[in-house]
């Protein structure tokens, strides 16, 4: 198993620049050609064989393919917690702007997730449009994800907004569309239009279950284990039904899209769903959807090696992906841990890289090139999930004593772990010995008790998202 065991992350730097966002050169927007297809040369073109026929694939498909530029991302949708919990990001010798720091560093993308009616606010409209406004403000890319909950939404539970709850379905379609397109309006008027846009959040076995729910085939690659298990939909069950249901949603939620935004905002729409190394269920799922039209731009993948597979398997499925539907692929979910070890022996056989801070950045220099050389150029892109946990000088955020959680990409001091560097666009530094972490002016209310944190809202059986 092949798995660029010796790549200098040096080298990514050299041979794969990474689109570097700045104002007021906003290189985060391109021009659409005719095709459909976004120009901006950046990457050399990695040439793929196809091992089937496409599937129903249209002129503009078939058309010779503009390379496209790169994003490294990270999913920052806990950071105004933990800051709001005197989080801490160490800049050098002293606290900085964590949106600095990832940027400087080629991390250019930020993805956020919504929740419909969120207890406390927390992910909710109001409270992702600010952070998504700093995002843009910062010249940053950003990357909407949509979850049609109240809550998280994910391999394990899909569940409707209790607002939503007793909705007949042809009203629940509706409801679903005016949603997407109010959260887009809101956004694109307040100076925040995503650059991306997912419609659910890995919604493998569709989403507001149980109405757009579908059986998903049984992996023979998916690690299932712990709280991550197989899921039934009710019985009796319907497939054409259910797939009729969930195609109505997706062209809705679609369509709520489109409806809020106009071509020159070159909003891209992506379908995630968690079969990172999982090539047969992710055929049965874009089959459907590509047999149905179903309105999209991107397939997104979720792909953590204790669950999903290993890299090769990412790797074919990506190949197969691309050659069969020509459309461009993320890989919008990722993490390693950097301590602790495998929940169990199928996921260790997958965890190559050693659980510590260098292993991290190994694997995150291996994931990287393995979608940078994906066919026709169209691996676009890499999100890391969760990277803001730090140290905080309150715990305002909780989670006290708990620390950043073992996937975060900053330590118990708030430093950057050397995953930050992956793209060798700036040295790392080596932080001062370990002594008392830096101190911050205590918020009104807030406890001085030091602790580092993770954002609140994580539960530990956040499916595979831990």
């Amino acid at each position: 198993m092949h798995l660029y065991n010796s790549l200098d992350c040096s080298n990514i730097e050299a041979n794969s620049p990474v689109v570097k966002s700045a104002r007021p050169a906003r290189l985060s927007k391109f021009p659409r050609l005719a095709s459909g297809i976004l120009a901006a040369a950046i990457f050399v073109l990695v040439p793929g064989c196809a091992s089937h026929p496409s599937i129903a694939a249209s002129p503009a498909n078939t058309a010779a393919v503009t390379p496209q530029p790169f994003y490294l991302g990270a999913d920052i949708s806990g950071l105004t917690q933990v800051e709001a919990g005197g989080g801490i990001y160490m800049d050098g010798d002293k606290p900085g702007d964590p949106l600095a720091i990832f940027m400087r560093n080629g991390w250019t993308c930020f993805r956020l997730r919504i929740w419909v009616d969120p207890r406390n606010g927390i992910n909710g409209l109001a409270y992702t449009t600010k952070l998504a406004k700093r995002i843009k403000d910062s010249g940053g890319t950003f990357m909407l994800d949509f979850h049609y909950s109240d809550w998280w939404a994910d391999p394990q539970k899909q569940n409707k907004p209790a607002a939503w709850a007793k909705l007949d379905f042809d009203s629940l379609v509706k409801q679903t569309q005016d949603y997407t397109s109010n959260v887009i309006k809101t956004l694109k008027d307040a100076g925040a239009t995503p650059d991306f846009v997912q419609i659910g959040n890995e919604i493998t076995g569709g989403l507001l279950w149980p109405d757009a729910q579908v059986k998903v085939p049984v992996s023979t690659v998916k690690v299932f284990d712990g709280d991550v298990q197989v899921i039934k939909p009710p019985e009796p069950y319907d497939d054409v039904k259910q797939w009729d249901h969930l195609i109505r949603v997706l062209k809705a939620d679609s369509a709520g899209v489109r409806s809020a935004t106009a071509p020159e905002d070159h909003v891209r729409i992506i379908v995630h769903i968690d079969c990172g190394g999982d090539w047969p269920v992710t055929k049965w799922y874009f089959d459907h959807l590509t047999e149905n039209q179903v309105d999209f731009d991107i397939i997104g993948q979720s792909y953590y090696p204790d669950y999903h597979g290993t890299l090769d398997n990412l790797r074919d499925n990506l190949r197969e992906t691309i050659n069969r539907y020509h459309k461009d692929v993320m890989v919008v979910e990722t993490a390693y841990d950097t301590r602790g070890r495998p929940r169990s022996p199928a996921a260790a056989r997958n965890q190559v890289w050693t659980l510590t801070p260098e292993g991290q950045k190994q694997f995150l220099a291996d994931l990287i090139r393995t979608v940078k050389d994906a066919p026709e150029g169209r691996g676009i892109g890499v999100n890391y999930w969760a990277p803001e946990g730090t140290y905080s000088t309150n715990a305002l955020a909780g989670r006290r004593g708990r620390g950043p959680g073992p996937r975060s990409l900053f330590d118990n001091r708030g430093y950057p772990l050397p995953a930050m560097y992956v793209l060798g666009l700036q040295p790392m530094p080596t932080p001062p010995p370990a002594a008392e972490p830096p101190a911050a002016a205590p918020q009104s209310g807030a406890s001085s008790t030091n602790a580092a944190v993770m954002p609140a809202a994580i539960p530990a059986s956040a499916s595979n998202n831990q």
